[in-house]
C-alpha cells in the first residue's frame, strides 16, 4: 500500500512540474507575441521615373522580440529592388524572400530589431517602373498592392498615393470598391491581406517619364581655396512608348551656375525651379535628340556647391548632402571626392567606411569613392540622410608646387635650346660664292617659331589669367577643331577622286598652314596656364592627357584599319580590339569637351 502511494504521489509531481513548464512557455510566448499592430500608414509614392514606393509606417504597443515580418502579393516578387526598415534613430537588417506565417502567396520580408523592438517604425518597398502602363494622352494605369500583407490583424490602415504632380483625372480600383480620391481608409484590416489595387491617372505634360537612369558618375571636386565644383554624368535609357525628348534633374537647391551638356560637349537649353519643400533643384532639360523606347543618351551637368570651411586648420565640409532627395530612380551610382592635390583626408577613416566605400591614398591625392545601388528618394527618408562630413588638412604651399616644378622644368628647357641654338648658329656660318664675306644663315621659320614659343612660357610663367586669355584659347582650339574636321573632310573627297590633285593640293597647304598658327597660339597660351596659380595648370595637364589618348586611339585605329585592308589580321581580331580604341577616343573627345566647356563658363 505503501509503495502504491509513493508511486501516486510521483505521478503528481511529475505533471505538476509539466504544468508549471508548460504556463511558462505559454508566459514567454504571450510576452513574445503580445503586441497589437495599432495603425499603419501605407503610402503609394510613384515617382517621376515611373518607380513605385511602398512605404508602410507602422505603429505597435507591446513589445516584439521576435522578428517582424510584412510582405507583398506575390506577383509583386520579381520587381522589388530594395527594402529598406527604420525608426527613427536606427536602420535594421532585412531578409528578403521570406514565407509570411504559414501561408503561400506572398513575399515577404523579415526585420531584424535585435531585441528591441519600437513603437514605430517604417518598412520600404521599392519597385520597378514595369508596373505602370501607358494608355495615350498622359494617361497611365498603375498596379499597386491596395494594402500591406501582415501576419497580425491591423486597426486602422490609412492609405495615401502620392504622384510627381497631382493628376487632373484618378481613379483607384480595388477588391473592396472603386474611390476617386487619392486617400482611402480601411478599418480592422485582416492579417494576410492579399489586395491589388489599379489606379487610372491622367498627369499634366512631362511630369511623369518612363525611364531607367542606369549609371551616375558624380565627381566632387575641391580646389586649393575650397572651392566646390561638381561634374555628373548620366545615362538614361528611354521606357516609353513615346519620345523622350526632355528630362528633369534633380541637383541640391544649393546648386550655382549650373550648365548642363550632352554626349558630344554641346549646351543645352535648361529651366530652373527650386523647391524649397523638397530641398531640391528641378532642372528642366531639353534633349538634342528624340530619345525613342530602349535607346540611351547621355546627359552630363556641371554646378557649384557652398564652399569646404576652414576650422581649426581643416577644411571641412560639414553635412555634405550625398545625394539630393532624388525623384527618380537611379540603378548604379558612383560619387567620388576629389580634394586638392597634396590633400590628406582625415574623416572619414577607412576604418569607418561602409563596404560600398574606398578611401585611396596616393603620394600626391587622397580620394573618397562611395557607391550604392537603387537610390531614390527613401534613401532621404532614413536616419543619416545620406549625409556625410568630410575634413582633410592641405598645405597651401602644395598650389605653388607643380607651377614652379614645371617653370623650373621650362627655364632648364630653354637654357639647353639656347645653348644648342647658338651651338647650331655657329656651325651655320659660310662664305657666299665668290666674295670674301662671311655670312650668317638664317634659321628656318619654324624653328623661331619654337624659340618664340619657349621664350614666352618663361616670361609667361606666373602670371594671372584673365578672361581675355581664356577666351582666345577657347577660340582657337575650337578652330583648329572645326580646320581639322574639313581637312578630313577634304582628303575624303581627294580619295574618290571627286576634287582635282592640284585644287586638293592647294586647299590642304592652306587648311594645314592654319592649323599650325593656331596650334602655336594654343601652345603659347598653355603656357600661360601651366605657369598660373589655381586651377588652370591642373586644367592644362587633364587637356593635354585627353589629347594624347585620342591621338594614341586614333593612330591605333589606323594601324587596325590597314592590317584589316591587307589582310594581316582577321574581321573577329579587328572588330575585339576596335570597340577599345573608339571607346577610348570618345572618352577623350568628351574629356576635351567637358573642359571647354568649363573653361567656357569662366568668361561668361
Amino acid at each position: 500500500m505503501k509503495q502504491i502511494s509513493a508511486a501516486l504521489l510521483i505521478v503528481v509531481l511529475m505533471l505538476l512540474t509539466a504544468l508549471s513548464y508548460a504556463s511558462l512557455y505559454n508566459t514567454v510566448s504571450a510576452q513574445t507575441n503580445d503586441y497589437k499592430i495599432e495603425k499603419i500608414d501605407h503610402q503609394i509614392f510613384v515617382m517621376y521615373s515611373g518607380n513605385i514606393a511602398i512605404i508602410d509606417t507602422i505603429q505597435i504597443t507591446g513589445q516584439v522580440t521576435d522578428n517582424f515580418k510584412i510582405g507583398l502579393p506575390y506577383p509583386y516578387s520579381s520587381d522589388v529592388l530594395k527594402v529598406i526598415a527604420y525608426s527613427e534613430k536606427t536602420i535594421y537588417n532585412v531578409e528578403l524572400g521570406v514565407q509570411l506565417g504559414d501561408r503561400s502567396g506572398f513575399y515577404g520580408a523579415e526585420i531584424d530589431f535585435q531585441g528591441k523592438s519600437p513603437e514605430t517604425f517604417t518598412v520600404v518597398f521599392v519597385l520597378s517602373n514595369s508596373l505602370i502602363t501607358e494608355q495615350g494622352n498622359n494617361r497611365f494605369s498603375i498596379d499597386f498592392p491596395a494594402y500591406p500583407s501582415l501576419t497580425k490583424d491591423v486597426g486602422t490602415c490609412n492609405v495615401a498615393v502620392s504622384f510627381p504632380a497631382s493628376p487632373t483625372e484618378l481613379v483607384i480600383i480595388k477588391d473592396d470598391g472603386t474611390v476617386n480620391d487619392k486617400n482611402y481608409l480601411k478599418t480592422g484590416l485582416p492579417a494576410y491581406t492579399y489586395s491589388i489595387a489599379t489606379a487610372i491617372a491622367t498627369m499634366p505634360d512631362e511630369t511623369l517619364k518612363l525611364l531607367t537612369i542606369n549609371e551616375l558618375n558624380r565627381q566632387i571636386n575641391i580646389d586649393v581655396i575650397g572651392t566646390v565644383t561638381v561634374n555628373e554624368n548620366y545615362r538614361i535609357t528611354s521606357n516609353t512608348a513615346t519620345a523622350l525628348n526632355k528630362f528633369a534633374l534633380n541637383l541640391p537647391l544649393e546648386a550655382m551656375n549650373v550648365v548642363v551638356g550632352d554626349q558630344s560637349g554641346g549646351v543645352l537649353d535648361i529651366k530652373q525651379t527650386p523647391v524649397s519643400a523638397k530641398n531640391i533643384l528641378f532642372v528642366d532639360v531639353t534633349l538634342p535628340n528624340v530619345v525613342s523606347k530602349d535607346e540611351t543618351t547621355i546627359v552630363t551637368a556641371q554646378y557649384n556647391l557652398p564652399s569646404a570651411t576652414i576650422q581649426d586648420s581643416k577644411y571641412v565640409l560639414d553635412e555634405f548632402q550625398v545625394y539630393p532627395k532624388l525623384q527618380y530612380l537611379i540603378e548604379q551610382a558612383t560619387i567620388t571626392f576629389n580634394p586638392p592635390e597634396g590633400a590628406i583626408i582625415i574623416t572619414p577613416q577607412p576604418n569607418t567606411l561602409g563596404k560600398s566605400s574606398t578611401l585611396t591614398r596616393t603620394v600626391y591625392q587622397d580620394i573618397l569613392t562611395i557607391k550604392e545601388d537603387n537610390i531614390s528618394y527613401v534613401d532621404y527618408l532614413t536616419p543619416d540622410h545620406d549625409f556625410i562630413e568630410v575634413e582633410y588638412e592641405y598645405n597651401p604651399v602644395w598650389a605653388s608646387f607643380k607651377p614652379t616644378f614645371w617653370a623650373s622644368v621650362a627655364a632648364a628647357i630653354g637654357c639647353i635650346g639656347a645653348v644648342i641654338y647658338r651651338q647650331y648658329k655657329s656651325k651655320q656660318k659660310i662664305y657666299k660664292t665668290g666674295k670674301g664675306q662671311l655670312l650668317n644663315k638664317q634659321p628656318l621659320q619654324s624653328t623661331l617659331k619654337r624659340e618664340k614659343i619657349k621664350q614666352q612660357e618663361i616670361i609667361k610663367t606666373g602670371q594671372s589669367i584673365t578672361s581675355d586669355n581664356i577666351k582666345e584659347f577657347v577660340d582657337s582650339y575650337e578652330d583648329k577643331r572645326q580646320l581639322n574636321t574639313e581637312l578630313s573632310t577634304l582628303e575624303a573627297l581627294a580619295q574618290k577622286g571627286k576634287i582635282p590633285r592640284r585644287q586638293y593640293k592647294a586647299q590642304k597647304k592652306a587648311i594645314e598652314d592654319r592649323i599650325e598658327n593656331l596650334e602655336e597660339k594654343i601652345e603659347t597660351a598653355k603656357a600661360i596656364f601651366r605657369g598660373s596659380t589655381g586651377q588652370y595648370p591642373d586644367i592644362i595637364r587633364q587637356l593635354d592627357a585627353a589629347e594624347l589618348d585620342k591621338t594614341e586611339s586614333e593612330e591605333n585605329i589606323k594601324i587596325l584599319d590597314t592590317c584589316l585592308s591587307k589582310g594581316e589580321i582577321s574581321i573577329e581580331t579587328y572588330k575585339r580590339n576596335i570597340v577599345d580604341y573608339q571607346k577610348l577616343r570618345n572618352n577623350a573627345e568628351s574629356a576635351i569637351n567637358g573642359i571647354l566647356m568649363r573653361l567656357r563658363e569662366k568668361i561668361r
